[in-house]
Formats: structure tokens, sequence, C-alpha cells
């Protein structure tokens, strides 16, 4: 959910102008958008290993849901957050992912999954780098 402060809070300046444009998506239904996690103290960027979790799977607070590479090491990224997978937004493989850019849709309902096949996080990611969000 984009409508609390403590998204802006994380990931800075980028979400504060990312933050109204994903607004203007009345389409959707109610969602969360997790972005990439900082997984060390130190972490900038990292990589999508593996998603753990597929399309229409419902997760839990506590599960993990993908394998994250940083300059380190491979972590399990483990959601706080309860839901079912509406998309991954972050292709397994990719590396070089800043901090906090949108990787995975949560919806709250089954029912509503399809409802984010065409959804993209282009509005959210952050403004110094476009090119992340626009696959060729």
């Amino acid at each position: 959910d984009f409508s609390g402060s403590g998204m802006l809070r994380l990931a800075s300046k980028r979400a504060s102008l990312a933050t109204p444009r994903l607004a203007r998506g009345l389409a959707y239904p109610p969602h969360t958008v997790l972005g990439m996690p900082a997984l060390s103290p130190t972490m900038t960027e990292g990589g999508v290993e593996k998603y753990l979790v597929k399309v229409g799977d419902a997760i839990a607070a506590g599960d993990r849901i993908a394998e994250v590479s940083t300059d380190k090491a491979t972590v399990d990224f483990d959601v706080v957050d309860d839901g079912i997978v509406a998309k991954f937004l972050i292709p397994e493989g990719t590396q070089d992912v800043a901090v906090g850019t949108p990787m995975i849709v949560l919806c709250d309902e089954p029912e509503d999954v399809a409802a984010f096949a065409d959804f993209t996080a282009g509005a959210a990611a952050p403004a110094e780098a476009p090119a992340a969000a626009a696959p060729a």
C-alpha cells in the first residue's frame, strides 16, 4: 500500500516522485508492491536469483519467496506481509537491481490476480534508473 508514509521514508526521494503516478492506477484492486529488500546494512543493489513461489500462491508473513544475491552472498527474502502473489516485476536472473525497486505485486484476493496481468512498475522505478523499468 503506497498510501502510508513508511514507504516514503524507506525509499526517500525516489518513492516520493513515483507515488503520485502509481496512485493513478485506479483500475487495480487493493494491492501491495514489494520492493527489492535491503538484506544487509550496506546493500544498495541485488539480484533476483530465483523465485520460490508462483503467481497465484498464497503467502504469509515469514514465508521465503525469493533468493536474492547481494555483493557477498545469496540470501532468502522472507516477506512480512500476507497476500496472494499477483505478478513478478523483475525477472529471475536480473542483476544490479537497486534496493527499493518494485519487485513483486501482492493482492488480497485470489480472484484479483488476473487484474495484474498487464501491471507495470514503470511509474514506480527509481528516477535515476528509468531504463531498468523499460525492458526491451
